[in-house]
């Protein structure tokens, strides 16, 4: 990453849409501002940011160390009760997504594998790491999951604001994100916490880890009557512009030539999914008695890094909305490849039977 004059308007395009989202009172400002101009810029082949993983990580570190305020153990404890529409929220999404590979692979020149592990909604790295071992493209598979991921990332921006608006009652409680003050001895645990998730993400395979650590790290001390509070602003708004612009750096030329055969098919896939997503989310609001903007953000099949943002910045419960995603991202890693070959597999011997010659060559 060359420090040219190309990087610094990239940076300050990335703070003037940031500044721009945050007047309009978008969730997420901070981290959808230089998520587009970021990717803008990667598509354009005019700068593309690439920081080092340790430094992303922090900035997740920090993000999860934040999220820890919105856990709420009344929630956590309603979990077993509602076990039945957790675990069935986690399998609705799990087979819509399957079918949304169906129809990729059905309606278009995809390959089954590629079009099942580009609609799998367990993040872009999981799923390219999974192609080369069932045989997918792997370029169209990441192409597919950031193309999915921008058109849930610009829905969250959207309907997010909506939702909130029409939250009704005990919704949402006011916690600690930012810090009203600053106390020493707070800032030194929230660096702890930081620097203990900070240090699972780069030396541990725990997935996600250098968000959850902090997050439960700061649940247990919250139990224990310990507050740390939360960060200066300053720090908090950092970590989403870092985790911004990494993450629209991911994307490149090459991307949109990969994914323009493809883009209405795997475009109107992805918004079937999100209308899918809002039903469910009004059944586990109604089931579970949660506010509807939590419930939407643990029935969207975003990512947890952007999500988990999104759900810090609107000050919302949290445990319901980490704890569904960290359990469909272990389903998808867990039974994923397992699913994609099983599908393939039925596929190919359908092939097979409508053109036996096929399998003589």
């Amino acid at each position: 990453m060359k420090l040219d004059r190309r990087f610094f308007l990239l940076l300050a395009t990335a703070l003037g849409l940031a500044l721009l989202f945050h007047a309009m009172r978008l969730p997420g400002g901070w981290l959808f501002g230089p998520l587009v101009g970021s990717a803008l810029f990667a598509v354009c082949g005019w700068c593309a940011i690439r920081f080092p993983n340790r430094i992303y990580l922090a900035g997740q570190a920090i993000i999860g160390t934040a999220l820890g305020a919105g856990f709420s153990p009344k929630t956590l404890g309603a979990i077993p009760q509602h076990a039945g529409i957790f675990l069935f929220a986690v399998v609705f999404i799990l087979l819509t997504s399957l079918l949304n590979g169906w129809l990729l692979s059905r309606f278009t020149a995809l390959d089954p594998a590629t079009s099942f592990l580009g609609t799998m909604p367990g993040g872009a790295g999981a799923m390219a790491a999974m192609s080369d071992s069932l045989r997918a493209d792997t370029r169209l598979v990441t192409a597919i999951q950031y193309v999915r991921l921008l058109i849930v990332l610009g829905s969250l921006a959207c309907i997010a604001p909506i939702l909130k608006a029409h939250v009704h009652g005990t919704a949402v409680a006011a916690v600690a994100f930012y810090a009203s003050e600053f106390v020493l001895w707070k800032f030194c645990l929230l660096l702890l916490l930081a620097v203990t998730g900070w240090l699972v993400g780069t030396c541990t395979q725990i997935p996600a880890g250098a968000f959850l650590v902090p997050t439960v790290l700061f649940f247990l001390l919250g139990l224990c009557d310990i507050h740390p509070g939360g960060w200066p602003w300053p720090i908090l708004a950092t970590a989403y512009a870092l985790m911004g612009l990494q993450i629209g750096g991911r994307f490149h030329p090459q991307t949109i030539d990969m994914i323009r055969r493809v883009i209405l098919p795997v475009v109107g896939t992805t918004l079937l999914l999100l209308v899918g997503s809002l039903v469910l989310a009004f059944l586990i609001s109604w089931m579970m008695h949660l506010d509807l903007i939590s419930a939407y953000l643990a029935a969207t099949p975003g990512g947890l890094d952007s999500v988990a943002a999104v759900a810090t910045d609107l000050h919302v419960d949290t445990t319901i909305v980490v704890s569904m995603h960290l359990v469909r991202l272990l389903c998808v890693l867990l039974f994923g490849p397992w699913l994609v070959h099983l599908c393939t597999r039925d596929r190919q011997l359908k092939a097979a039977d409508e053109n036996p010659e096929s399998c003589l060559r």
